[in-house]
């Protein structure tokens, strides 16, 4: 089974004042964005691709959230210098789902076949009402992105060796987490399963979902597989980890006692 090498890569921020639905947050703070670049030495990987920069005017006019986007964070330009990698050395982009900061800038990446669970992107053109102004078309119709770049999955799939991709509906409806084998064990890029660390250690549903029910077997699931994750947004990751990611052994020890 391949061991693949993960990197943890900042493409952007987002201040926000709901991030999680156990208490009201009244001072905007920072959740970081997150492009996770994975190699097992063959191919070359993503799993999301954050905001699309120069979308940034159009993002601010219809999207409640204040975006910080510096330069070095591009996510082009941010991939280059993490791990060296060029847009066209981009195998293969792993969208956990199509809101616009986790998509936004796949069209950067022109050799990328893309994969998503085709309930997310079949929902992504009907979008639930609380979530439309997240979907943004502009981001992966047909003018953004070639039909025929897309894989679209029925359910859980091995991609590769010691990579699988798993569907973790709650936050959107065709919501999917990555699992990747690594040397330290698993680790599940967990998108927005788990906005932040404290969703899943507290077992506590994120701001943003479309079923409640959904959310916390989604969060079992990845308690169940996992030795480590990489939430969607979380703030104590540091820009460039390798290996340092949080364990998932104290939030299903926690879960599970409650």
């Amino acid at each position: 089974m391949s061991m693949w090498q993960l990197t943890a890569i900042q493409v952007g921020a987002v201040y926000t004042t709901d991030p999680l639905r156990y208490h009201e947050c009244l001072t905007p703070y920072e959740i970081k964005v997150w492009c996770i670049a994975a190699t097992d030495g063959v191919h070359k990987i993503l799993v999301d691709t954050g905001i699309d920069g120069a979308n940034l005017a159009w993002i601010h006019k219809h999207v409640d959230a204040k975006i910080w986007l510096t330069p070095d964070m591009e996510t082009t330009t941010a991939v280059k210098n993490a791990v060296g990698w060029s847009p066209e050395d981009v195998d293969l982009i792993i969208n956990t789902h199509l809101h616009y900061d986790h998509c936004g800038s796949n069209r950067y990446f022109p050799g990328a076949r893309i994969i998503v669970q085709r309930k997310e992107y079949e929902s992504a053109f009907d979008p639930a009402s609380p979530q439309r102004a997240l979907y943004a078309r502009r981001f992966f119709d047909k003018h953004a992105i070639s039909y025929f770049r897309w894989q679209f999955l029925d359910g859980e799939a091995e991609i590769l060796p010691g990579l699988i991709c798993l569907p973790t509906p709650g936050h959107t409806d065709g919501h999917q987490s990555v699992l990747f084998h690594t040397a330290r064990g698993s680790v599940c890029v967990a998108g927005d399963a788990a906005t932040l660390l404290a969703n899943i250690r507290e077992n506590i549903e994120m701001g943003v979902s479309i079923d409640s029910k959904a959310v916390y077997d989604s969060m079992e699931k990845i308690r169940r597989c996992a030795d480590f994750i990489i939430p969607a947004h979380e703030p104590s990751i540091e820009n460039g980890a390798t290996n340092d990611f949080p364990t998932t052994e104290e939030a299903y020890n926690h879960a599970t006692s409650l």
